[in-house]
């Protein structure tokens, strides 16, 4: 939407033929409030008739309507989830007028009316069917984009791990994801299943949690009588369940060393027989396999299989942390914000900028799932005690503290080199920290990763990107 809108270099009647003709609700206000403008689709959505509302001030009408705020700030608000009124659901747009003179004269809101996905929502979480399911649907069939959509970044190095893994989808070779807990790898192994095509089950199994004594039956499940308690009607095991889809083997660098022979036969010959019975059953499953372990170095001290991991490691994808994406962490705390306040029916909290940069300075060791679990727990807070927006005291205390101990980080102004563009003027930043710490601990390597509170493997990586090494090594 252009914010800049003189309404006297258009003739009225040819505006509003255009603006009736849009499918979403129009909405255009004085800086008064007083509604001047308001759509044919407005009052269907609505039932509020052009008589009722123009010349009236909006806010009697739809007292959380989201455009006050807009004349009150002259901020723009794009796609934000928005209660107007009990009951009315919408993601909005709203931007404020100007003349030709630069003065504020108005604002215009956008509302795409979202009730009924919210509404199904809420049956949804009552009948207890599978929310990831009602994600899958509402991607594909509403919004017409592919499962990968879901992944946010504004990386380019992590933008092309995206689009390396859309494209290796619908292939039938297996992946291995390599990467910290937290950054998303059951995400990206749902995302590759779900854009394969395949018509099977997505299913997933934890490598590191399965008893062994109940490895083969969990795996390949049984037949009746195999052990004392079976079912009658025996009971079939993951792999089976995956059958024509997706198995996903989480932490498999956890797999106990005798376990793994077993698995290894499985995937060599493509088939499994149930415990208790000696029929083998072909399977057709593609495997994605996830770990933040060093299997390289699991295998030199005999605790991985050699010949387990190259079936398993047809293709690797290595994802970032997000300690090594800084720029996205805005992006995910306020598509989490969002995604929050609209399937709980909360009116959308504001995350201020001093909060951000408390955000931005943090190190994320937890990575995404930590970055979702704040946000998710500081709007509970920020709700509980009645606020539009998250304050300080709604943050955990690790990161309330973090304005004092990094205060100059968090305080400096910072400002984007136009010359280089925003990753360069990211790394800069980056290098100027690290060379700080390095020089605070004498560059000692173990006291400045343990300052940075980054692994020391990140840290050498970093050291030699950026061409930090002291002169002495």
């Amino acid at each position: 939407m252009n914010s800049k809108f003189n309404f006297q270099e258009y003739d009225r009647k040819v505006y509003e033929y255009i603006l009736d003709n849009i499918p979403d609700a129009i909405t255009i206000i004085d800086k008064n409030y007083k509604t001047m403008f308001f759509n044919k689709t407005a009052e269907e959505y609505y039932e509020v008739s052009r008589e009722e509302i123009i010349g009236k001030d909006l806010r009697d009408f739809f007292p959380n309507s989201l455009l006050p705020k807009v004349i009150d700030s002259e901020t723009p608000y794009h796609n934000i989830y928005n209660s107007p009124r009990e009951n009315s659901y919408t993601v909005i747009s709203a931007v404020p007028l100007y003349n030709k003179d630069d003065e504020l004269i108005g604002g215009l809101a956008r509302d795409r009316d979202i009730t009924e996905y919210v509404k199904l929502s809420e049956l949804v979480k009552k009948a207890q069917i599978n929310l990831e399911q009602l994600e899958r649907e509402y991607s594909k069939v509403a919004l017409g984009e592919s499962y990968f959509s879901n992944i946010l970044s504004s990386n380019t190095a992590f933008i092309k791990t995206i689009n390396l893994c859309k494209n290796i989808a619908k292939t039938p070779i297996n992946v291995l994801l390599y990467g910290e807990s937290g950054t998303g790898k059951e995400l990206f192994a749902k995302a590759i299943h779900y854009e394969s095509g395949r018509k099977g089950n997505f299913v997933a199994i934890n490598c590191s949690a399965i008893p062994v004594e109940l490895f083969e039956s969990e795996l390949f499940g049984y037949e009746y009588g195999a052990f004392t308690g079976a079912k009658k009607e025996g009971k079939s095991g993951k792999f089976e369940e995956a059958n024509g889809g997706t198995l996903f083997l989480d932490e498999i660098g956890d797999m106990p060393i005798n376990l793994q022979p077993k698995l290894l036969r499985a995937l060599e010959e493509g088939s499994v027989t149930r415990v208790g019975g000696n029929k083998q059953k072909k399977l057709d499953i593609r495997i994605v396999s996830a770990t933040n372990r060093n299997i390289k170095r699991l295998i030199k001290e005999g605790k991985f299989r050699k010949d387990l991991y190259y079936r398993l490691d047809t293709f690797q994808v290595n994802l970032l942390p997000l300690r090594n994406r800084k720029e996205d962490i805005i992006l995910l705390a306020n598509r989490f914000l969002q995604q929050y306040c609209m399937e709980n029916g909360i009116n959308i909290i504001q995350i201020p900028q001093n909060i951000l940069n408390i955000l931005k300075n943090y190190s994320w060791e937890g990575n995404v799932r930590e970055l979702r679990n704040v946000i998710q727990r500081a709007v509970i807070l920020a709700r509980e005690n009645n606020k539009n927006q998250i304050e300080k005291e709604h943050l955990p205390t690790y990161l309330q503290n973090i304005i004092i101990n990094k205060q100059k980080y968090v305080d400096n102004d910072i400002q984007l080199n136009t010359e280089i563009g925003l990753e360069s003027t990211i790394e800069e930043i980056e290098k100027q920290i690290i060379k700080e710490a390095l020089e605070k601990t004498n560059f000692k390597k173990t006291d400045t990763a343990k300052l940075l509170k980054i692994p020391r493997t990140t840290l050498y990586y970093k050291i030699e990107k950026y061409g930090l090494k002291n002169r002495n090594d």
